[in-house]
């Protein structure tokens, strides 16, 4: 981080933010909530932000019981002692690495109970191997950096130790409070942090390796049920970033398990609830938000759907594309209800894309392969609804 360039707010306004990463805000809570932090990091590469990319996440769901994929563990307890800021419950690690082509979609994961210490700065979830190895994820304050994010990942496919950062001088390279709703039928509060650099030693499937490039984190306290979303993080290689949102509801509401239905016209079947975008150069630039944004699945092109990406606002600004999918990464969470006798079911995919069709104007300036190189993204599409 180059310490000399101008803040886009002031350091003490950077560090509130910064400070609320490491509290799930539990006076929000409700029993509907879930709360998760999480990376992904595009590795700089010959064509620019990707093929590879990487996610790891740490996870929790209220409830007594809890399934994520194939683990049960107890769900957050609303009525948990909170002492002194460190907060305790259980929770799932998750990771997956994708090498470009191949998804290591167990590169970490694992169950255990994790602390939350606001006065520290960290949150840890790891538990014990039996060959005395640590399993799991820590995250908590760098000390290279003000303002820095250092993560150990302790994985059964590998392991990954690195800082990021943000260069402070835009909305989107700052930590940010994008969301501060609480009412008493729930809310959400979201920290986002959508364009950092970070660097590090990784220990892959495919070798160790230090790299470096652009990630994403998030810290989100959701007091509302897991609805069914579509959300686009995209890179280009001089680090210009697209972004795109759109909750819906549809038929695949109810849908469990990852399966399509058996045309176009039903998968596409969904009413799009205030969808919404951005544009945002490399740099200290502002971003430009679209208020039209659509995001379509398209079956039978291959074992994935493709996405067809539209989205335009009056200034006439407008970006196309076609998401490609070459890798997948899945995660479900269920709850059972009544006692057993039903279980609601949130399904949670991720897809590795590369742009294709990319056609566009911003501010004027033309969008294109020609114009912006090879743009490489993370769209997630999930369905269900978690009560």
């Amino acid at each position: 981080m180059n310490n000399s360039s101008p803040q886009f707010k002031s350091l003490a306004e950077h560090q509130r933010v910064y400070d609320l990463i490491w509290s799930q805000m539990p006076e929000m809570q409700k029993p509907t909530s879930s709360s998760w932090w999480f990376f992904i990091l595009f590795p700089r590469e010959k064509e620019g932000y990707g093929p590879r990319q990487m996610m790891f996440s740490i996870a929790a769901r209220a409830g007594e019981q809890i399934r994520i994929n194939d683990r049960w563990l107890p769900g957050l307890d609303l009525n948990r002692p909170i002492t002194g800021g460190v907060d305790q419950f259980s929770a799932m690690v998750n990771g997956w690495y994708c090498d470009g082509g191949q998804v290591y979609e167990d590169f970490v994961r694992s169950t255990a109970v994790a602390t939350l210490s606001a006065p520290d700065s960290f949150i840890q979830c790891t538990t014990t191997q039996p060959d005395g190895r640590p399993l799991g994820l820590e995250i908590g304050r760098g000390n290279g950096r003000p303002l820095t994010l250092e993560a150990h990942v302790y994985g059964q496919k590998g392991s990954a130790h690195f800082e990021a950062w943000g260069d402070l001088d835009c909305l989107h390279n700052s930590p940010h409070e994008s969301i501060n709703l609480d009412t008493p039928l729930g809310g959400t509060h979201f920290i986002a942090w959508r364009r950092m650099n970070f660097r590090g030693e990784f220990d892959l499937p495919t070798g160790r390796e230090t790299l470096e490039g652009l990630g994403y984190f998030q810290r989100v306290c959701l007091n509302v049920p897991t609805f069914p979303w579509k959300w686009i993080w995209a890179l280009f290689p001089d680090g210009s970033m697209f972004s795109a949102y759109v909750p819906y509801v549809g038929l695949n509401l109810l849908r469990r398990g990852y399966h399509f239905f058996d045309s176009n016209q039903k998968e596409q079947t969904a009413v799009s609830i205030l969808p919404a975008g951005f544009w945002d150069w490399a740099g200290a630039s502002a971003q430009i938000t679209f208020t039209t944004a659509r995001v379509t699945p398209v079956l039978g092109l291959g074992r994935h759907p493709q996405f067809d990406v539209q989205v335009s606002n009056k200034q006439g600004d407008f970006v196309n594309f076609r998401a490609a999918p070459y890798g997948h990464a899945n995660l479900y969470i269920d709850r059972p209800l009544l006692g057993g006798w039903l279980r609601s079911h949130w399904n949670y995919n991720e897809f590795m894309f590369r742009m294709a069709g990319l056609n566009g104007r911003v501010q004027g300036q033309p969008i294109t392969q020609d114009t912006m190189g090879q743009g490489f993204g993370s769209l997630e599409y999930t369905w269900g609804l978690g009560l």
